[in-house]
């Protein structure tokens, strides 16, 4: 990440009213546009076209919501994102995860997890490693999930991945203090899940 941001946030006032209908439900508490949105909004066109996408992924996904809100974990702490570890860290904890669960998964510390969610971040893992899943990890999550469900697990990490990518190339910084520290996570680190 680098030392200060490279983009700073557009001022609302200088949004279009589509973009600021579009960014209606990205507000904090206090009504302002979500900094990782308004920081994207130098480009309104693309932001509003990938909020579509973001919107599927983050309000519609048909998996569990606490179990994509680990795998979110997991991609934001192993890419160093903490922008998004932070944001996901506070709706996790509405979800009612526990900050012991959310640093399990985060770390790689999965054996007190269900199955499901060892599964889903073996899978995680393995698309972060290698843009895919071999056929065992494959039969694992068909015996779990629906194609609906295993085509949100690609979702879910691609978007994730790419908001990641985002932050830390443009420098995103937090609103304010970090709601629970970043752990550190090794890049290599790969769990096997026995099932």
């Amino acid at each position: 990440m680098p030392e200060k941001p490279r983009l700073q946030p557009v001022d609302e006032a200088d949004l279009q009213e589509k973009t600021l209908a579009s960014l209606a439900p990205y507000r904090d508490q206090d009504g302002r546009i979500y900094t990782i949105w308004a920081t994207l909004a130098h480009h309104e066109d693309a932001l509003r076209r990938y909020l579509v996408f973001s919107n599927h992924v983050l309000g519609k996904n048909t998996l569990p919501l606490t179990s994509r809100e680990l795998m979110i974990l997991r991609i934001a702490a192993r890419a160093r994102a903490t922008y998004e570890w932070d944001q996901h860290v506070r709706i996790a904890r509405r979800a009612g995860l526990t900050d012991a669960t959310i640093l399990d998964a985060a770390t790689g510390t999965w054996e007190g997890l269900d199955e499901l969610d060892q599964v889903l971040l073996a899978a995680t893992d393995s698309l972060i490693d290698r843009q895919g899943v071999d056929d065992e990890l494959w039969s694992r999550l068909e015996s779990h999930l629906g194609v609906e469900q295993i085509i949100d697990v690609l979702y879910t990490v691609g978007q994730y991945l790419t908001i990641a990518t985002v932050i830390n190339t443009l420098g995103v910084r937090t609103e304010g203090e970090l709601a629970l520290d970043l752990p550190r996570v090794e890049p290599a680190a790969q769990k096997e899940v026995s099932i």
